[in-house]
C-alpha cells in the first residue's frame, strides 16, 4: 500500500508537532507553577514533571530555535536518561536541525520506554503513514488518543486516515472496539471547520456500513451539530446508520408530540427553547396521545419549540389545535427562526401561511405569547399550498 505524498506529509508533520508541543508546554507550565502551588502538581503526569533544562528545550522548540533546542534537549537527556520525554525532545530538536538520522535514533530510544510519550508516537505515526502501514499508524494514533483524549491536535492527527478510503477502513476497525476517545470524537466543537466535519461524517457513515452501530444517544450530539451546520444529508446518514430502526422524513416530525421528551426523541424532532420565562410539560390525552401544556410568564413572546426541516421552496399552511390561541410559527433559513409575521393567518383558525425559501439549513419555530394561564398545543400539521 503506497504511503502519503512527501510534501503534504511534511506539512502535516510540522503543524502537528507544533500543536503537540504546545500542549506539552502547558503541562510544563503547570509543573513550574507547582513549585509555588504544590496542589497543581497533581494535574501534571509524572513524566512531565521536568527540570528547568527540559522546560528550556521545550520553549526553544516552540519558538523555532533549532540550535538552542538541541543544546537544552541534550542537557535534559543527560539529566534524566531513563525518561522518554527528554529523548523525544531530543528527536524533535534533531529534526529541526535537519538531522533525520540522529532524530530517528533518539526516537528509537524513547520508544523503548513504552507508548505514552506523545512526540515519539507522532514521529512513528508519521513513519507508519509514509510506509503505507495503516494498521500500525492507527495503533500509534490510538495510543496517543488513549493517553491524551483531549489532544488539541486530534483533528490534524486523524486527517491523513480520514481522508482516504484505505485510511478510513483501518481507522474504523479500531473504532468498532469503541475506545474511550470515541466519545469526544462524536461531540465536535461548533468551531470545527467544515472540511474536518465532512470527513468525520464519512468515517461515521463507513463505520455504520461496516456493521457497527453506536446507538442513538451516542451519535445524537454529532447529528445535532450536523443539522445546526446545514449538513442535513450527513445528519441523516449518521442517524439512520447508527440509530436502530430510525427513519427520517423531510417534513414535520412528531406532529402529535408522542416522542417529545422521551427516550425516542431525536435531533430531527422538536427541540425545546431555552428561556426561564417558559414552563412546558407533557400532558397525556388517553390512547397514547399527548399534548404540550405551556406557560409564558414573561412580557414578550418566546421561542418555545423548534425543529429542523427539509422542504421544497413554496408557501405552506401551519395548523394545530391550540387552546387558548397564543402560538404562532416562523421559518428560519441559516439562522434561528425570528418573531412571527403579523397578517399571515392564525394556525388555530384556518391556518398560518409560512413562506419557505430555498435553504440548506431550514428550521420551524413555534412562539408563545405571554399569558397567565396554560396554553395546550396538540396535532401540528404543515401542508404545502403554493
Amino acid at each position: 500500500m503506497a504511503g502519503l505524498p512527501a510534501a503534504p506529509m511534511g506539512r502535516i508533520a510540522a503543524s502537528l508537532a507544533l500543536l503537540l508541543f504546545a500542549a506539552l508546554a502547558v503541562m510544563s507550565g503547570l509543573d513550574r507553577l507547582g513549585a509555588q502551588a504544590p496542589a497543581l502538581t497533581r494535574l501534571v503526569p509524572l513524566p512531565l514533571q521536568s527540570n528547568s533544562v527540559r522546560a528550556a528545550a521545550m520553549q526553544a522548540v516552540l519558538r523555532q530555535q533549532p540550535k538552542t533546542a538541541l543544546v537544552y534537549a541534550r542537557r535534559a537527556v543527560a539529566a534524566d536518561p531513563v525518561d522518554p520525554a527528554p529523548a523525544g525532545l531530543l528527536g524533535a530538536a534533531y529534526l529541526m536541525n535537519g538531522r533525520p538520522q540522529q532524530a530517528e535514533a533518539a526516537f528509537r530510544i524513547a520508544a523503548r520506554f513504552g507508548w505514552r510519550e506523545p512526540a515519539t508516537q507522532v514521529y512513528w505515526y508519521q513513519a507508519a503513514l509514509q510506509s503505507g502501514d495503516l494498521a500500525l499508524a492507527v495503533d500509534r494514533a490510538d495510543a496517543l488518543l488513549r493517553t491524551h483524549p483531549d489532544l488539541p491536535a486530534r483533528d490534524l492527527l486523524l486527517q491523513p486516515l480520514e481522508s482516504t478510503a484505505p485510511g478510513r477502513a483501518a481507522l474504523i476497525v479500531r473504532m468498532a472496539g469503541k475506545p474511550e476517545w470515541l466519545a469526544g470524537y462524536l461531540q465536535p466543537d461548533a468551531e470545527m471547520d467544515e472540511a474536518t466535519f465532512a470527513r468525520r461524517s464519512v468515517v461515521l457513515a463507513d463505520l455504520a456500513n461496516s456493521g457497527t452501530q453506536l446507538g442513538c444517544s451516542a451519535v445524537a450530539p454529532f447529528v445535532t451539530q450536523a443539522l445546526a451546520r446545514g449538513a442535513r444529508g450527513d445528519a441523516e446518514r449518521v442517524w439512520t446508520g447508527h440509530c436502530p430502526g430510525a427513519t427520517v422524513a423531510g417534513g414535520l416530525a412528531d406532529p402529535g408530540f408522542e416522542r417529545f421528551g422521551s427516550d425516542e426523541a431525536s435531533p430531527f424532532g422538536w427541540q425545546a427553547g431555552a428561556s426561564g420565562d417558559v414552563a412546558l410539560r407533557v400532558v397525556g390525552k388517553g390512547g397514547g396521545n399527548r399534548a404540550l401544556a405551556m406557560r409564558n410568564g414573561g412580557t414578550v413572546s418566546r421561542l418555545v419549540l423548534s425543529q429542523a426541516l427539509s422542504l421544497a421552496p413554496g408557501v405552506y399552511r401551519l395548523t394545530g389545535r391550540v387552546k387558548p390561541n397564543r402560538v404562532a410559527g416562523s421559518i428560519g433559513c441559516g439562522a434561528p427562526p425570528g418573531l412571527p409575521r403579523l397578517g399571515d393567518g392564525d394556525m388555530a383558525s384556518g391556518g398560518q401561511l409560512l413562506r419557505v425559501p430555498a435553504c440548506t439549513r431550514l428550521e420551524l419555530g413555534l412562539w408563545l405569547r405571554p399569558g397567565g394561564d396554560e396554553t395546550e398545543l396538540d396535532s401540528i400539521a404543515l401542508e404545502k399550498v403554493g
